[in-house]
């Protein structure tokens, strides 16, 4: 059984800005939407996140799509903040972002220039799982107060 983080009043602050990024909400959005906070927060493959929730495949249709809107671009300055603070250099950050974006499917190897690529597979960079509520504010939504709750 997923835990799931959204109340009521998250969801209805996420739905504004979601809407101001010009996505469309479905009567799915918020389960969605809950499936990317699973994935972000765990840091697990797509294909791992929980059945009960939605399928992989549309969480990662709907992350990419949402990613085209720019919904998700405080989100990785976010990531690349905690990267830094975590101890990385803002050259490793960097790379790192890249490899989230590679990873969560935003970026190909082949879209990337041939240094940075050689530079990726030089090293390994784990993508570090961010905390719901750095998730929620990246997003920008106000009241982050988050408890967990059985679906």
């Amino acid at each position: 059984m997923a835990r799931i983080a959204l109340t009521d009043e998250l969801w209805e602050q996420l739905q504004a800005v979601m809407k101001q990024h010009g996505c469309y909400i479905t009567k799915n959005t918020r389960i969605t939407m809950e499936a990317i906070i699973w994935k972000l927060r765990t840091g697990a493959p797509w294909r791992d996140i929980p059945e009960e929730l939605v399928s992989w495949k549309t969480a990662y249709n709907r992350f990419n799509r949402w990613s085209g809107n720019g919904l998700w671009e405080r989100f990785f300055l976010a990531y690349e903040k905690k990267l830094i603070r975590s101890g990385c250099s803002s050259m490793e950050a960097t790379y790192g972002v890249i490899n989230m974006r590679v990873e969560l499917g935003l970026v190909s190897l082949e879209q990337l220039d041939k240094a940075t690529v050689d530079e990726l597979q030089k090293s390994i960079y784990v993508v570090m799982p961010m905390d719901i509520r750095s998730i929620l504010k990246s997003l920008g939504v106000k009241s982050t107060t988050v408890r967990l709750h059985q679906s």
